[in-house]
């Protein structure tokens, strides 16, 4: 019988060679009488050859159904749910909802193949060399990267949150009130997924895994506003309800929780957008060309030359500023500012030392900006707007007063306007 003849092969001669080369071992057993019926033994029987070993344990002699049946149980104790904690919360994962499985049939078949596959010389020469050094196989597992891609992300929509910014208020005696910004977060799944496959396919999942969520800050901090205490320039004017009016209220409300932080530079068409339609504006008079005209937008210009006031009696600079072609009823002539979509812009730059906050409102038949920030960058003066020369050549002054006194002058600039028509 083939059984007799295999355990008539001595094994512990063959291991006594183990100092000796392959191919004198190998010699030795080709001179045996019963090399060749050892070989076609060892390959054609239903069990792992000797030196094989997998999870830790010595499987040779284990036919494939008992192999199986061992690293399913391995399996079995390797592939577990997984736990993500983030603060209080636990999120878990089982097994069956990503496909996490053991590649069972995978580690028998590899257990089985060693010593096999090979012509006789070949094999009995892997066999030899099992034998005396060993062989081990891992235990894998597969999952479903897209099912946890999936999940992720259902963990994630509980996770992220969007950032609120901090925001300036008035009260209604005047003084400032604030609300402090609260960071967003969001969960990076792509690079959650990435750390977890590794430990998925090497059934090395720990047994809690924290999540750390990017934290994403408001785009006005705490900090941003902390230092504003005060109204540093305010300036209203007047219009009447109706087309014009609804543009005017519209336009202000972009200028509305706008935050200008020190050396930025603020452009009211970026901040405004453009005045069409679809963005729902309508037809009122504008000056087109030095000409009177009706076209979409019509009064925006007003909500421009009323920033520039405030701009203005808050110690900001102006850095690009059109007069109209003719001087406008709702301002002092030469402290106009006008604006055209892609043509005429307002801008100006925060170079007082602390961050300045704009509030804006149209109610009834007047728009007001108010530029909040820190009295102390005034040096405690007050500002106010001075002109001279004609109705229709204006020079503007900018004169700081500290009780009383005048600390500081500053010209703006001079103006000539055509003939005088309302726009």
């Amino acid at each position: 019988m083939e059984t007799a003849k295999a355990e008539a092969f001595d094994f512990k001669a063959l291991m006594s060679l183990k100092g000796a080369s392959i191919a004198a071992t190998s010699a030795v057993v080709l001179a045996s009488a019963g090399a060749l019926s050892v070989s076609n033994s060892i390959a054609e029987s239903d069990t792992i050859v000797k030196g094989v070993r997998a999870e830790g344990k010595d499987i040779s002699g284990m036919t494939t159904a008992e192999a199986q049946q061992y690293l399913q149980s391995v399996g079995d104790a390797k592939v577990k749910p997984l736990t993500f904690t983030y603060g209080e919360q636990t999120f878990t994962i089982n097994p069956a909802d990503i496909n996490f499985k053991a590649n069972v049939d995978e580690a028998t078949r590899q257990a089985y193949s060693f010593g096999r596959g090979g012509d006789w010389s070949h094999n009995i020469q892997s066999q030899i060399l099992c034998a005396l050094n060993g062989r081990s196989v891992t235990l894998t597992a597969g999952y479903d990267a897209e099912l946890l891609s999936t999940r992720l992300n259902d963990i994630a929509a509980q996770i992220n949150q969007q950032p609120s910014n901090a925001y300036c208020y008035l009260n209604p005696d005047g003084s400032i009130g604030k609300v402090n910004g609260a960071s967003g977060y969001r969960l990076d799944t792509e690079k959650v997924a990435q750390s977890l496959k590794t430990p998925l396919e090497t059934l090395t999942v720990p047994d809690s895994i924290a999540l750390e969520p990017e934290e994403i800050l408001p785009f006005v901090t705490t900090e941003d506003i902390a230092a504003i205490d005060s109204i540093i320039g305010e300036y209203s004017t007047s219009y009447y309800p109706g087309a014009r009016g609804d543009n005017i209220a519209l336009a202000a409300s972009y200028l509305n929780d706008r935050i200008v932080k020190t050396g930025w530079e603020f452009s009211f068409n970026d901040t405004v957008g453009e005045r069409t339609y679809a963005a729902g504006y309508q037809t009122a008079g504008v000056i087109i060309n030095g000409r009177p005209e009706q076209d979409v937008g019509g009064g925006v210009c007003q909500v421009s030359s009323t920033l520039y006031n405030a701009v203005l009696l808050a110690g900001l600079t102006p850095t690009v500023r059109t007069p109209h072609f003719f001087p406008s009823t709702y301002v002092a002539p030469g402290r106009d500012a006008t604006v055209a979509d892609g043509q005429i812009d307002f801008k100006f730059r925060n170079d007082l030392p602390h961050n300045v906050y704009l509030l804006s409102s149209a109610w009834g038949s007047t728009v007001t900006v108010y530029v909040l920030g820190t009295q102390a960058d005034l040096n405690g003066a007050k500002i106010a707007l001075e002109s001279d020369g004609s109705y229709m050549t204006p020079s503007i002054w900018r004169v700081y007063y500290r009780d009383g006194q005048v600390v500081k002058e500053e010209f703006l600039h001079t103006d000539s306007y055509s003939d005088p028509v309302t726009d």
